[in-house]
């Protein structure tokens, strides 16, 4: 795998221990700390969710700020799996994963994620997050 590749799927796992670590209060709340999150994504960003809906970083981002802890005490955890950087141009590149949201042992969701991402060492893991597409596989239910 190339450089990009790898930096890629490492900033994809980075992330989504923010994310974990954000919602059940694992790390306090802090700017410093809310940045892991708030200063990954390109100035184009947007998401589609796994619902359909296409949002850009500037409703995301302060939205994702207030969920502080809202999944404290839950055992609540993210896995990714099946990665998969399917194209690389130069320093972007599109990966592919699953996003398993786990309440203790138990899996609650499955996401289909399609990213596309771009080296860029202003960014907390050095790569910013361009556009990101979900599907759900298991819905919560």
């Amino acid at each position: 795998m190339s450089v990009v590749g790898t930096a890629c799927v490492e900033e994809i796992h980075r992330l989504h221990r923010a994310i974990s670590d954000w919602t059940t209060g694992a790390i306090p709340n802090t700017e410093e700390s809310f940045a892991a999150f708030a200063e990954s994504f390109g100035p184009e960003f947007i998401i589609i969710n796994p619902n359909g809906e296409s949002e850009a970083a500037a409703t995301v981002v302060p939205r994702f700020r207030e969920r502080y802890c809202e999944r404290g005490g839950l055992g609540f955890s993210i896995r990714i799996t099946d990665e998969d950087v399917r194209d690389i141009s130069g320093d972007r590149a599109l990966v592919v994963y699953q996003e398993h949201w786990l309440h203790g042992p138990e899996e609650q969701s499955v996401i289909l994620s399609s990213a596309l991402m771009q080296a860029d060492l202003r960014r907390p893991g050095g790569i910013a997050w361009l556009h990101l597409h979900e599907t759900w596989l298991r819905a919560p239910a």
